[in-house]
């Protein structure tokens, strides 16, 4: 079984703490994740049946199944190292996996790339517009999940500081990014 760094990182910390209910911002300090790098981690996770969520009133409550216990000791002390630790300390399930895609991109992929993203038959490109991911949802991390799935998984979100609740996404697939305005009421997470 082959995990993602962050992956990695997310499943060692909760076979460390055991799961159960956990504040967001303590896995993010002990493990260097982002929010949005967790929501990825926790996606892949489950899908590999590593992990089952469910939820006490508007937190995750992670439980470990079993199947993720035969990863190395390695892969728990990568949990304490900060994100820009050394591939070497990672499982060697996860560290030749994320090598293996590191060491493939080549300059033919590269160019690869910037000819799909090349004008075509003129000097001007347009990009499709991003999608304006508003509404009403159950909590924060429901509509974070809603804007992967109509933004793309690799998203940066970052909260205002001069106006609480004032959130830029920006989006590496559609490489734009767009201002939300969100309020937590009785009915919801409500973004606009």
């Amino acid at each position: 079984m082959e995990l993602s760094r962050k992956a990695a990182l997310l499943l060692a910390y909760l076979q460390k703490t055991g799961g159960g209910s956990l504040d967001e911002w303590r896995v993010r300090d002990r493990t260097g994740l982002s929010h949005g790098s967790i929501v990825a981690a926790r996606r892949e996770l489950v899908a590999a049946g590593l992990v089952t969520l469910s939820k006490s009133c508007r937190h995750f409550v992670y439980a470990l199944t079993g199947q993720g216990q035969s990863l190395p000791e390695t892969a728990e002390a990568a949990a304490d190292k900060p994100p820009a630790a050394p591939a070497e300390s990672l499982s060697p399930a996860v560290s030749s996996g994320a090598l293996r895609q590191a060491e493939e991109l080549s300059v033919e992929t590269v160019q690869e790339a910037e000819a799909k993203h090349a004008p075509r038959g003129g000097d001007c490109f347009f990009a499709s517009p991003m999608p304006h991911v508003a509404g009403t949802f159950f909590d924060f991390d429901e509509w974070t999940d809603a804007l992967m799935n109509a933004l793309g998984d690799c998203l940066d979100i970052s909260e205002s500081l001069v106006e609480e609740g004032t959130y830029t996404v920006y989006s590496h697939d559609f490489e734009s990014e767009d201002t939300y305005h969100t309020e937590t009421t009785s009915e919801g997470f409500i973004v606009n």
